[in-house]
């Protein structure tokens, strides 16, 4: 899996990954976004991720994505999914996530 991940304004954070979040890769993701919001100067108040590019994700990739929005809420912060694929949508939207995050 290819993840990027930029600072965007004072207190933003755009990660766009390509490839599929499965068991092998999410740990990898979550990690690094963790680590990218740990090591900021400032507070990060909102992540963006990119779905554009990814092609498939598993249960335990849902639960990377779980763990980092409840981490952020705690701390008065957003997560935003963008460019989702329908594909993929549909698997937040099973398990509910669509009820609690942004999903585009």
């Amino acid at each position: 899996m290819q993840i990027l991940i930029k600072n965007f304004g004072v207190n933003g954070l755009y990660v766009k990954a390509g490839g599929r979040l499965d068991l092998d890769s999410a740990v990898e993701y979550g990690t690094s976004i963790k680590d990218a919001i740990y090591d900021a100067q400032e507070d990060i108040k909102e992540v963006i991720l990119d779905f554009s590019e990814v092609t498939f994700i598993s249960s335990f990739g849902l639960k990377v994505i779980l763990e980092l929005y409840k981490e952020l809420k705690a701390s008065d912060g957003t997560l935003k999914l963008t460019k989702v694929p329908e594909q993929i949508q549909a698997s937040f939207k099973m398990v509910g996530f669509d009820k609690f995050l942004t999903i585009e």
